[in-house]
Order: structure tokens, then sequence, then C-alpha cells
């Protein structure tokens, strides 16, 4: 899928650091010169996780801070959402551990697609 093949109306975007882009591209560049490398692969599962987990974050927890939602409330949230890190792991490693060649190529072009500059324009 290159980027030109996504077609979106709109983008919600979310804050990574410079070491989460960086390691964004090096997986994807990594990814495109060995699919089959199921290191690679690894490094590409810990990626989505990773991004997934801080994500979250920003779209629930970082919302009720700024609206001064209590402590206690926001406790429950993260408790949510930590529930739902201790799942989402095995389901990433087990969808991206059985796709083939192509499907993480697709996966590569993706977050490619989604990662854009480093913020230091």
């Amino acid at each position: 899928m290159a980027s030109s093949d996504i077609r979106i109306g709109g983008r919600i975007a979310f804050e990574i650091d410079d070491d989460q882009y960086s390691r964004a591209l090096e997986v994807v560049a990594s990814l495109r010169n060995d699919p089959a490398d199921r290191q690679v692969s690894r490094q590409l599962i810990d990626l989505v996780v990773e991004l997934t987990d801080v994500g979250l974050a920003y779209f629930f927890l970082h919302p009720l801070e700024l609206a001064g939602v209590g402590a206690i409330r926001r406790q429950g949230v993260k408790v949510a959402l930590g529930t739902a890190g201790r799942v989402l792991p095995a389901v990433v490693r087990s969808t991206v551990g059985s796709m083939n060649e192509n499907q993480l190529l697709k996966l590569a072009d993706f977050i490619e697609h989604i990662v854009s500059g480093s913020g230091e324009e």
C-alpha cells in the first residue's frame, strides 16, 4: 500500500519522542530491506505496542488532565488502559507474527504514512 493508496478525510495525531520517531523509521527501513527477518518482526511488534500505549495515553489521559478531571476518575481510566496494555501485546504478537512478507510490507507503508516529521521545524 503506497501512501497514495490511503484515502483519509482528516487526521488525528499524537506526539512521539525523537527516539520513537527514529526507531519507527529504522524499523520500516529494516522491514523493507528484509521482510523475512524475524528479529525485525519482533522490533515491529514492540514498536506497534509502544506507539499504541503512547497513543492511548495521549488520547484518553491527557485530555482528562487538561479538563481538570479528578485524580480518582483518572486513576480508573489508567487501570482500564493498563488492562488493555496487558492484553494488547499478545494480540499484536499473534497478529503481526502470522503476517506474510507482503502484509508486513503494507504495515511498513502504513507506519511510514502515519509517522511524520520529528517536530523540530
